[in-house]
């Protein structure tokens, strides 16, 4: 499978990667969980479709980059906090930690 992580995506590129997904309750310091997650980033639509079944969709917002609403309307915020390593989605009620590397995570 050929990605590019860059995320100054042309307007006809779709990326999907295998990812991890740590999911962290608003004002929690551990996760509540970790899951296989499919993450997937089409015209600067992203989505994100845990193991467990639970799936975001968030879709860009004004012309801050970063700026995402989710499927009901609420502001969601990507932030680069985790480096090269991935992305910090911060919804109403929770944090979305996407790891690029799934490693640590049971098969």
């Amino acid at each position: 499978m050929l990605c590019t992580f860059g995320f100054a995506t042309h307007a006809t590129l779709a990326d999907t990667i295998d990812v991890r997904c740590d999911i962290y309750p608003k004002g929690a310091d551990e996760p509540s969980g970790r899951y296989f997650c499919v993450y997937s980033q089409r015209q600067g639509y992203i989505t994100i479709d845990r193991a467990d079944g639970v799936y975001y969709d968030f879709m860009p917002a004004g012309d801050e980059v970063g700026n995402y609403t989710d499927r009901y309307g609420n502001p969601v915020y990507r932030q680069s906090g985790l480096g090269k390593d991935g992305y910090i989605f911060k919804t109403k009620s929770e944090s979305v930690y996407v790891y690029w590397n799934t490693a640590g995570l049971e098969q």
